[in-house]
């Protein structure tokens, strides 16, 4: 059996990933902490979590802990990093990895060092729905991808914890474009080429090239007057359409024909990604979040924005 604690027990853990450290066979919730203990308490019961602290350290520290879940703002996610990995413990850490490539660097070097394991949440690379594009794209059913092109349009304003500088460097370009650019990178290679512009992160433009041999443009706007969000992948023979971010359909164009296949989403997006690493821990295949892969997104957001 897996124990988890969880660092930062707020919004993110409610739906998306805590429930999914209990549900998932062999593994359990051990202990949470946030510094609000009126919410923390509350949490606790709700989820039926039978240990809560507002210390950091009891949860890195606890014996029944194997896996510390770093859920906090990016800008304290090296400092819990190195904590838990000195402590002995493996160590899931949200996204993005951190807030710069140098810290991700660091945080890879200090989980080598104490021989413990890093995962970074980029739940994506699990998923369902993205099964289904990892199995076109092995069986060549749009042929060999040439192209890519994302486009995500947001209305929104510059308020809240994304925003601030001093907790999340990057905007919301850095905190959730970071899913796309990932997954991106587990489909088609890692970037072997990146340009970018931007305007206060909120107006972002960049031109790829992926070490597979794809080439492609990104744009972000995070003050549009309407909400779009695609990513398209052109091959030889067709196109596959998806949402990053939204659980829709894949749309498959193959020689002119159109279809689509879905998978549904899991009550808790995570879970897929628990399972993973549960499934490693016991002596199973790796699981695809590394903290290796997640400094490659964290390098190209850098190259976009400037480091």
């Amino acid at each position: 059996m897996v124990g988890w604690g969880i660092i930062g027990a707020g919004d993110v853990t409610e739906v998306k990933s805590g429930p999914a450290l209990s549900k998932a066979a062999g593994s359990r919730l051990v202990t949470v902490m946030r510094r609000d203990e009126a919410k923390l308490v509350d949490y606790a019961q709700r989820h039926g979590v039978p240990e809560w602290t507002t210390d950091p350290d009891e949860v890195i520290n606890h014996p029944g802990v194997d896996v510390v879940y770093v859920a906090t703002p990016t800008s304290t996610h090296l400092q819990y990093t190195i904590a838990a990995a000195r402590a002995g413990k493996h160590v899931l850490v949200e996204k993005p990895m951190a807030s710069s490539a140098q810290e991700c660097r660091l945080m890879i070097d200090a989980c080598r060092e104490a021989g413990v394991k890093l995962w970074v949440a980029y739940y994506r690379r699990t998923l369902p729905r993205f099964d289904i594009v990892r199995d076109l794209l092995a069986q060549g059913t749009v042929g060999d991808i040439v192209a890519a092109r994302i486009t995500w349009f947001k209305p929104g304003t510059r308020e809240g914890w994304r925003w601030d500088p001093e907790l999340n460097p990057g905007g919301e370009f850095a905190e959730t474009a970071c899913h796309t650019l990932d997954l991106l990178d587990q489909l088609l290679g890692p970037v072997a080429t990146v340009h970018g512009q931007h305007a206060d992160a909120v107006r972002v433009a960049a031109d790829f090239g992926w070490e597979g041999g794809a080439i492609g443009s990104g744009l972000w706007v995070f003050e549009a007057p309407v909400a779009e969000e695609e990513v398209v992948l052109t091959g030889t023979r067709g196109e596959l359409r998806f949402s990053s971010l939204a659980p829709s359909a894949v749309r498959i164009t193959v020689d002119g024909e159109v279809s689509e296949q879905s998978a549904p989403e899991p009550d808790h997006v995570h879970q897929p990604l628990v399972e993973s690493i549960v499934a490693e821990l016991g002596g199973g295949p790796a699981c695809p979040a590394t903290g290796d892969a997640a400094l490659r997104t964290t390098e190209v957001i850098e190259q976009i924005l400037g480091s």
